[in-house]
């Protein structure tokens, strides 16, 4: 047994917990042990190829709901989501923050740079929101980094009236090699890993990777059940990571204050399994997803379709009236074949046309609904991921299909395909041949595995809000069961954060970090 005391152990090293690391150790001097479940994998290690890169996911990409439906991806390495992501950046929206403020009593989280949150000078989204956007470089590209199949995208809306935007991406001098999602080999993209994790272990933070933390240890003191410590499994360290920091084995860490940053999934499953109370049973309910359906289009000629910057435009024209993005993004040739409808020849066939293929997807901001969660399985050691659409998401969904597939039409494909192989009509599959088909689209019924789904925004599983009868944690992150325990990453969201989450699940890692520098009196220290 290996044992480990510090003051401070976040339990994840991704968006929220590497941006906490930095944040803590720049503005303290406290023994932080950082601690992540995969491999520390740096830029010599991304090979740019899909099936080795796997390693860098959450059961290496095969982690799916429990009918097998939807993939729901997630970084599992130092740098988590950000190492694999496309670097898409979204400001939080003020109106779901808002919301959030009214319905679920979440404040103060000002977004003006003079407010002074929890008493604490300086601190406000705003100033959080700065730091983290001059830290990752967030800038738009220039006319020359859009490829062919985001100008294709482009011309599509414009030709039917549906206006765009550019992204904002976290990168520097990007190569445009179009590897964003087997980690970037040249350092361009700016993820934790490269920025606030380096930032962390510059400050003499103690990271331990592969490390399976199995569950948080409490004490009873007087009336109040306080955080002690967690016990953990780390595992021998895997081919192309970088060396551990302590011997393969087991592990106990003692702690004033854990914070749990492991993930919308991993978060609620450690609390559940380390029998946190919950006499609402809130924690793991009201999973939202982000479920998304690609939208892929044969043309004539072939594309630059995942080389340059694989995600450059979008469209947020629906969002207020149906709630939803067009996000223009590209996959590599083995995602693309699990994603294609039709099998055998057919597969083939549509597969040999992969230059000639553009491709973008809609992004539904779906609802919260009860039925939906995570439920750890004691018998069978794993998270189970519920999830079902509700009708409102169905309808929503088949209405961004409908336009999805004419946009693809009018920027000049010959054939539209839907990742799907549900029946429509006189069509076999969702293959389109002209736009007047898309009215088709209106027969989707979404059948679990005949249409196919991914997400990789996985939210609002451990609620934040001021109410323990509503919520699981309250502003400041902090378990209402139990004292010296926060969770602060995308769980806490109380609904969809209206948006792809990085920028925000960071900003408040800077925010909720910056609070607990000033508040350590509150957590015996």
């Amino acid at each position: 047994m290996i044992n480990v005391d510090a003051d401070i152990a976040i339990i994840g090293a991704g968006a929220a917990g590497a941006t906490l690391a930095a944040t803590l150790s720049e503005f303290t001097n406290k023994r932080i042990v950082l601690l992540e479940r995969g491999g520390y994998y740096t830029h010599e290690f991304f090979d740019q190829r899909e099936l080795d890169m796997s390693v860098l996911y959450a059961q290496r990409g095969g982690r799916t709901t429990v009918d097998g439906a939807i993939p729901v991806q997630s970084g599992e390495c130092v740098g988590g989501g950000t190492t694999v992501n496309f670097a898409l950046c979204f400001d939080p929206r003020q109106d779901v923050w808002g919301g959030w403020k009214r319905d679920m009593g979440v404040a103060p989280f000002s977004f003006e740079r003079s407010a002074n949150d929890f008493g604490v000078s300086g601190l406000n989204m705003a100033s959080a929101l700065a730091d983290v956007r001059r830290r990752l470089n967030v800038h738009t590209p220039s006319d020359d980094e859009i490829n062919d199949n985001n100008r294709n995208f482009a011309a599509g809306c414009k030709a039917l009236g549906v206006q765009t935007k550019r992204f904002e991406l976290n990168m520097i001098d990007c190569i445009g090699c179009g590897y964003c999602g087997q980690g970037c080999a040249y350092d361009r993209k700016l993820s934790t890993m490269v920025t606030y994790a380096h930032d962390a272990l510059r400050r003499n933070v103690h990271l331990i990777h592969h490390c399976e933390v199995q569950s948080i240890q409490f004490a009873q003191r007087g009336t109040q059940r306080v955080a002690t410590g967690l016990t953990a499994i780390v595992r021998p360290t895997a081919p192309g990571s970088e060396k551990n920091s302590v011997e393969p084995g087991e592990l106990a860490i003692g702690a004033k204050l854990i914070i749990v940053s492991a993930g919308a999934i991993a978060s609620p499953a450690l609390l559940q399994r380390s029998h946190l109370p919950d006499p609402n049973q809130l924690i793991g309910r009201g999973l939202v997803l982000h479920p998304s359906l690609p939208i892929a289009g044969v043309f004539d000629k072939e594309l630059s379709n995942y080389r340059g910057i694989t995600g450059a435009i979008y469209s947020d024209q629906y969002y207020s009236s149906h709630g939803f993005y067009y996000e223009c993004l590209f996959d590599h040739p083995v995602a693309a074949a699990c994603a294609l409808p039709v099998i055998g020849s057919e597969h083939f066939a549509l597969m040999a046309q992969y230059p000639k293929l553009a491709g973008f997807g809609l992004m539904l901001v779906d609802s919260v609904g009860s039925r939906n969660g995570v439920l750890w399985d004691e018998g069978r050691q794993t998270a189970d991921i519920i999830y079902h659409l509700s009708e409102p998401d169905k309808e929503r969904l088949r209405f961004a299909a409908r336009r999805g597939v004419e946009i693809m039409f009018a920027a000049g494909a010959k054939e539209v395909v839907l990742t799907s192989d549900e029946q429509l009509g006189s069509l076999g599959s969702a293959r389109f041949k002209n736009r007047q088909d898309a009215a088709l689209c209106d027969r989707l019924q979404f059948r679990p595995c005949e249409t196919f789904l991914v997400s990789s925004h996985a939210q609002a599983t451990v609620k934040m809000g001021e109410d323990p009868k509503r919520s699981s944690v309250n502003s400041r992150g902090e378990s209402h069961a139990c004292k010296n325990l926060m969770v602060c990453d995308a769980s806490v969201f109380p609904t969809s954060c209206g948006a792809n989450p990085m920028i925000s699940v960071m900003t408040l890692a800077r925010y909720q970090g910056k609070r607990v520098a000033n508040e350590m009196s509150r957590y015996g220290m």
